[in-house]
């Protein structure tokens, strides 16, 4: 075998294996556009506002988890992500916790609440693990599209349930 074969067969090879695993991963699934009946969202969390690479990003949404985990918590691991105009290039600001299942009585050390008010909303279903979701801007701006398919205007801020490794709903409540 000469060294153009090898090459050959080597890319072939390396293109099926990507393939194969973008296809496992979910990369063919379907986004599910949906308006919702909801009911307001009650969540505990941490307020934080900087840069989008920052480590507290990360170490907030790993301690919510382990609050889940711990069974500290009862609900789904959220991030409320607001599009924030008056913000500085480069920063963003969230709300990173639990969308609560049931009332708690005392909050985590240095946690808050946050009730967002909502009757109704758009969602997007995705069943895909995050290396191959569409970006969240690509999300955004269809759930935008199919409100005003619906004539709903939303609110400026999105909601992130992790329902599961593969499994996130994002919803825009409606105004």
């Amino acid at each position: 075998m000469n060294k153009k074969q090898y090459i050959g067969i080597t890319l072939t090879i390396t293109a099926i294996v990507i393939g194969v695993a973008y296809v496992y991963l979910g990369g063919l699934n379907k986004v599910e556009y949906t308006v919702e009946n909801v009911s307001d969202y009650n969540l505990v969390g941490r307020h934080f506002q900087g840069k989008g690479d920052s480590n507290d990003i990360e170490a907030y949404f790993f301690e919510a988890k382990t609050l889940l985990n711990d069974g500290r918590l009862s609900g789904t691991l959220t991030l409320v992500h607001y599009n924030d105009t008056t913000l500085a290039d480069e920063e963003i600001k969230l709300f990173i916790g639990v969308l609560l299942d049931e009332g708690i009585d005392t909050l985590p050390t240095d946690y808050d609440r946050l009730t967002i008010p909502a009757q109704r909303a758009m969602r997007a279903t995705i069943e895909a693990h995050n290396i191959v979701m569409p970006s969240p801007q690509t999300i955004e701006a269809a759930l935008r599209e199919k409100a005003d398919e619906f004539r709903i205007r939303l609110q400026e801020f999105t909601i992130e349930q992790y329902i599961g490794e593969r499994d996130l709903l994002i919803d825009m409540p409606a105004r």
